[in-house]
């Protein structure tokens, strides 16, 4: 059977928490598709970093010689198919607003803004979150590939702050998102029309 998996192991619950493969079974990958995988591939060394397609052979185990929480098929890998740096990976930190459509977005004790938003993106989870400058967010991506991405809709506190023109523009333009672009610890934004929405600078 042939088996993807993702670069990142990503924190699940068995019979206790641990860190997770994610694998989706089938000739062509569907990103947005993950699941998780508690079980070993034996002859198989996972390396952070990397998509793979194997081709794995499964196995059905003896239920009596099992443990409890044990799976019930073993899995031998027979060939590794494709191995390839995750190109996404590039997106796979926390982000800091400098540019919102054009203008330079300010903080500071000299503005109503007392933090400029913050964007955090988890790759291997296809989840987003941050703060606009006034309330938490987090949501789902949608979609994300070296060059696309697409941020899901959004929930988040509902507080109320002094200055809410930023955030509000903020949370408008991501759902617009459609591409991005990494230039050393810069991340562009476009919109659908390939226009610049926002632009932020890595955080350390």
């Amino acid at each position: 059977y042939i088996y993807w998996v993702n670069s990142t192991k990503v924190p699940c619950v068995g019979v206790a928490s641990t860190n997770c493969l994610q694998v989706y079974k089938g000739e062509i990958l569907d990103p947005t598709e993950w699941e998780f995988f508690h079980a070993p591939i034996d002859g198989f060394e996972f390396e952070p970093g990397y998509l793979y397609k194997l081709l794995l052979r499964e196995e059905t185990l003896a239920g009596e010689a099992l443990p409890a929480d044990a799976s019930s098929i073993g899995y031998t890998l027979v060939k590794i198919l494709q191995k390839e740096k995750d190109k996404r990976l590039v997106l796979n930190h926390e982000w800091v607003l400098e540019i919102l459509n054009g203008q330079a977005v300010k903080a500071g004790a000299d503005t109503e803004l007392s933090e400029r938003p913050r964007l955090e993106i988890h790759v291997g989870e296809m989840k987003y979150m941050g703060n606009d400058g006034c309330n938490n967010y987090f949501g789902g991506i949608i979609e994300m590939d070296e060059a696309s991405l697409r941020f899901g809709i959004g929930a988040g506190t509902r507080r109320m702050c002094p200055d809410m023109q930023v955030a509000d523009e903020y949370n408008r333009s991501l759902p617009e998102v459609t591409s991005y672009e990494v230039e050393g610890q810069t991340l562009h934004l476009f919109d659908a029309d390939g226009s610049e929405l926002m632009q932020f600078q890595r955080m350390d």
